[in-house]
């Protein structure tokens, strides 16, 4: 099937990220490591982080013991986020016509984040919640697209992740596709409040999903549904190393040649926003785009891979920085290895966001 376009652009009315507590480099997340787990999965997790490139994250568990809860909770982090964004836009939860979410770690697998979100924020319209990994935000849009053009209210989208609880420092869970996850995953949120298309707004347009995941092992999924649940044990994410290496590349390229066929060239765009998956994204991208590395955005580096929240934090982080002029173009480029997803859109700046 071809790439699906959004009919309807959107304005951005605002947008706000969260990151949790501190910042944690790799030397700390080690050293913790060493301790729980042992100096060998330590080294091992070493080598992992300097081959992808991160160098630090924010994470919602305590480093300190073998398992943990999150603190602050999803729910936490999508509360502080949402009403950020909302209070930036000059609207009251009340006055949103739906409210979307999408992550990977949920705060319960029913009902859905949005559910506790709702109550939260006290707001008593509909909601949905897409259980979807580092393209959430792509199906989010596609969906906000079309509520906007029918109803004509604004809707919020929060993308958030607190996957790091999900990792167990028992020598009998580690392995190298879990030491690959510790050192490459961060923990974060981020709400955007878009609105139908209007003149003087920050835009969103061209948007677009695509898939090649047919017959394809998945390259990245957590387990504990009801395939597995017999098996009584701890819910953990696989990463299938080998098939996202093979299958990553082809992905943004697709989100590239997207793009191009509605007419867009790289000189459109003052940044290239990719998804964040590892801290070499901007020279690996840039090599591939043939233009300076400084046109990539690379958050991944100091931040690790958000999974669901990467792309909105990033655009959020790129907004808030100053960085934009009015009118600068910016290429989504979005990946998502579970089965293989490619979306993004173009985003327009405007200096009253």
């Amino acid at each position: 099937m071809a790439v699906k376009f959004a009919q309807h652009d959107l304005s951005l009315y605002s947008i706000a990220h969260q990151l949790p507590g501190s910042h944690i480099d790799n030397e700390t997340l080690l050293n913790c490591l060493s301790k729980q787990a042992g100096r060998l999965n330590a080294r091992k997790a070493k080598s992992i982080a300097k081959r992808l490139g991160i160098e630090g994250r924010y994470l919602v568990r305590d480093l300190t013991k073998a398992t943990s809860f999150a603190s602050p909770t999803s729910i936490e982090l999508s509360q502080q986020v949402l009403s950020q964004a909302l209070s930036s836009a000059n609207i009251t939860a009340g006055e949103l016509d739906y409210l979307i979410t999408h992550t990977c770690t949920p705060h319960t697998q029913v009902p859905p984040n949005a559910a506790w979100l709702a109550d939260v924020m006290a707001y008593h319209g509909p909601y949905l919640e897409l259980r979807q990994a580092c393209t959430g935000f792509a199906n989010g849009l596609q969906i906000a697209s079309a509520f906007c053009a029918v109803n004509q209210q604004p809707v919020a989208i929060v993308g958030v992740e607190t996957g790091s609880v999900y990792f167990d420092m028992d020598k009998a869970f580690i392995d190298t596709e879990q030491l690959v996850n510790y050192v490459q995953m961060g923990d974060g949120a981020a709400a955007a409040v878009l609105g139908p298309m209007a003149d003087g707004k920050a835009k969103i347009s061209d948007i677009y999903l695509g898939q090649i995941g047919h017959q394809k092992q998945p390259g990245f999924y957590l387990d504990s549904g009801s395939n597995d649940v017999g098996e009584k044990r701890m819910a953990r994410f696989h990463h299938n190393i080998h098939a996202v290496r093979e299958q990553g590349s082809q992905l943004f390229e697709l989100g590239w040649q997207a793009l191009q066929s509605r007419g867009y060239q790289l000189d459109d765009f003052a940044y290239i926003l990719p998804h964040q998956a590892n801290g070499h994204i901007d020279v690996l991208m840039a090599e591939a785009l043939g233009i300076t590395p400084d046109r990539i955005i690379n958050d991944a580096k100091q931040l690790g891979n958000l999974g669901s929240a990467a792309i909105w934090v990033s655009l959020s982080n790129l907004i808030h920085s100053g960085k934009l002029n009015e009118g600068d173009k910016v290429a989504v480029l979005g990946a998502e290895a579970t089965k293989y997803l490619y979306g993004g859109f173009v985003y327009e700046h405007r200096l009253c966001i």
